[in-house]
């Protein structure tokens, strides 16, 4: 097949690399659920991601991007391999690598689609269209999971729905770029009178509403008024149409007491109240006020022994690596259970205490992600832009960010140059799901190491760079 011919079904091959994720999800789900192997998804993922780079090379007229690309993601992969012998002997460095693979789909991805974008009109349409296919499966997906009840939940204690999909944040990311998205894409065709407007909102955030994140809901929010007031915002006369966006999140928001994460908050609040009161009565025994703080060194001893229990039992793989007087150190001292059993903060601390006793190079190029695991616990940090500098470095953290920064500038820039030519509806949405998207890169490890999650982030940045395009140039 020649290369033109090629170029023709760019835009239908965009269109099935979205339907392609959920279906890849869901599949992947099963395999854990039924313990198989997940040899199948990881060859098929990174067939994918082979595949769409080597068409993305092939079609694009400007190779040095790719190589610059490539080179750069060589010398970071090899600076990373060398932290990981310098630091001892890897654990299982071919994990390892898989796992810097997973991260590196983001500029790979985002640079394929952006040749496909500058190749063929029709490509950006498709991806609209793949959008709201991917979220038909999503929706779909929930549904028969929740009705057949083989959804793991949301959350531990069985609330929320999270459908045949395995990691929560990654599907919350994946929900709050699709639904902005969607709901601009169907409000551009029938108006806001349309049953498909409505139908692509009420069902959007209804499964972001029962998915019961904070980010979620954050999202709800954000894209009802977001995408209202930018409505009023590109033509005042459209003000009532504002208001429609603006009273579909509401709606929602109104119900926020019912929600999964409402109920599963309080849940966890009475869980940690208990275990608040069993330390404090230790503190009490050895004649300490819980609510003081030691300020000698005996003082510190004496609380040191008083909350040997509470930290062998709630911290006990720190106790056991570091030592029970550098945990409690790294604690400052306090007693409070939710604070020392916060899982994230955990993990980071965990991370930092780990790069503390690194070695130079391990701080540039990252440590290994095997030294996360402690038996059966894993501490690996569940924040994407930490998880990025334990794992490659501020080398590795510095190029992506750098990468990251990019796009946004070309948005700042664009606005600068003709706010009325730049700033549509259709940017709006995109520009809603590429905030929600950074507050989940921010907030969880659910984008930037998740292949399914990072390929919506992709098709964001790549959006943004269409949209942003000059005015010429279209």
């Amino acid at each position: 097949m020649k290369l033109e011919q090629i170029k023709t079904y760019t835009p239908w091959y965009v269109f099935a690399l979205f339907l392609f994720q959920p279906v890849l999800d869901c599949i992947s789900f099963w395999i854990v659920r039924l313990e198989l192997s997940s040899t199948l998804t990881l060859i098929l993922r990174f067939g994918v991601l082979g595949l769409t780079a080597l068409l993305g090379f092939l079609l694009c007229d400007r190779k040095w991007i790719y190589v610059v690309a490539a080179v750069i993601c060589a010398a970071i992969g090899a600076g990373h391999v060398y932290a990981l012998y310098d630091y001892g002997t890897p654990a299982n460095i071919v994990s390892d690598l898989t796992n810097y693979v997973r991260v590196l789909q983001l500029p790979i991805m985002t640079i394929c689609l952006i040749t496909f974008l500058r190749q063929h009109e029709d490509a950006y349409e498709k991806m609209r269209w793949g959008m709201a296919g991917s979220l038909a499966i999503i929706l779909l997906v929930t549904l028969l999971a929740a009705v057949t009840g083989t959804e793991p939940h949301t959350y531990v204690d069985g609330k929320g729905h999270i459908g045949w999909f395995n990691t929560t944040n990654a599907q919350s990311n994946i929900l709050c770029i699709a639904v902005p998205v969607v709901i601009v894409w169907a409000y551009e065709r029938k108006g806001v009178k349309s049953l498909l407007f409505w139908a692509s909102t009420i069902l959007g955030f209804g499964a972001m509403f029962l998915l019961g994140t904070r980010l979620a809901l954050f999202a709800i929010l954000a894209c009802g008024f977001g995408l209202g007031i930018s409505v009023i915002l590109i033509d005042r006369s459209l003000w009532r149409r504002g208001l429609c966006f603006m009273l579909a999140s509401v709606l929602f928001i109104v119900l926020l007491p019912l929600s999964p994460m409402n109920s599963h908050q309080t849940t966890f609040d009475n869980v940690q109240s208990n275990r608040q009161h069993i330390a404090d009565a230790r503190l009490e025994t050895f004649g300490l006020d819980p609510k003081s703080y030691p300020q000698t060194e005996a003082e510190k001893a004496l609380w040191a022994e008083a909350l040997y229990d509470t930290y062998y039992y709630h911290a006990y793989d720190f106790v056991k690596i570091f030592g029970m007087e550098r945990t409690i150190e790294h604690y400052d001292y306090t007693s409070d259970v939710a604070e020392i059993t916060a899982q994230r903060p955990k993990k980071l601390l965990f991370g930092q205490m780990l790069m503390e006793a690194s070695p130079a190079s391990a701080k540039l190029f990252g440590l290994e992600l095997q030294r996360f695991t402690v038996g059966r616990n894993n501490y690996d940090v569940e924040n994407d832009l930490h998880g990025i500098w334990l794992l490659y470095g501020w080398v590795g953290l510095g190029a992506l960010l750098l990468f990251i920064a990019w796009f946004l500038l070309r948005v700042i820039a664009a606005l600068l140059r003709d706010v009325k030519t730049y700033f549509t509806i259709d940017a709006a949405g995109w520009g809603i799901a590429l905030v929600c998207c950074l507050m989940h890169v921010y907030n969880t490890a659910g984008v930037l190491r998740r292949p399914n999650s990072s390929f919506y982030f992709a098709a964001v940045l790549a959006a943004v760079y269409h949209l942003t395009k000059k005015k010429e140039t279209r």
